[in-house]
């Protein structure tokens, strides 16, 4: 191959390469569809005066193994978010937890945890279909507040 020859294959390869990448960095940025699951967590029993709901038996189960350490857990308030690329969405989960997502791309999100309008947390974490992150923080009397969230597969539409 001559060094002409050679050199009309770099530069296509090299345009082809530069225009491929926006594509790629575009389909990593789609818009996310998030559950955020607030649950509490006690060894005691559910409280007559509450309004809490049993939660589902596969997250509870998901729940009772190490570390968390509650035999009860109930859910409080279940909100789904949908998150545009660069979005900061702020969502209040009770009077006193508030979540603010940010989705990263390619399944990617930063989630800050706000409890009593003060900073618990900062995660950075991929959250593909299927997989579950869990915030928690520490409540009175050996009870426990927990965030559940998970990835719901995009809408047909």
């Amino acid at each position: 191959m001559s060094n002409h020859t050679f050199a009309v294959w770099l530069s296509a390869a090299v345009v082809c390469l530069g225009v491929s990448l926006p594509r790629r960095a575009a389909a990593g940025a789609a818009e996310m569809t998030v559950q955020a699951v607030l649950v509490w967590g006690t060894n005691g029993e559910k409280p007559p005066n509450k309004d809490l709901k049993e939660l589902e038996p596969e997250l509870a189960r998901k729940l009772s193994k190490a570390p968390y350490k509650w035999k009860n857990y109930f859910e409080v308030d279940r909100r789904l978010l949908t998150v545009s690329p660069s979005e900061n969405k702020h969502v209040a989960m009770s009077e006193h937890c508030e979540l603010e997502i940010k989705n990263l791309g390619d399944d990617r999100i930063e989630v800050k945890l706000i409890g009593r309008g003060k900073p618990v947390s900062r995660n950075v974490e991929s959250l593909p279909p299927g997989h579950t992150m869990i915030l928690s923080g520490d409540d009175k009397n050996d009870n426990a507040w927990l965030i559940v969230l998970r990835q719901q597969p995009p809408s047909k539409k």
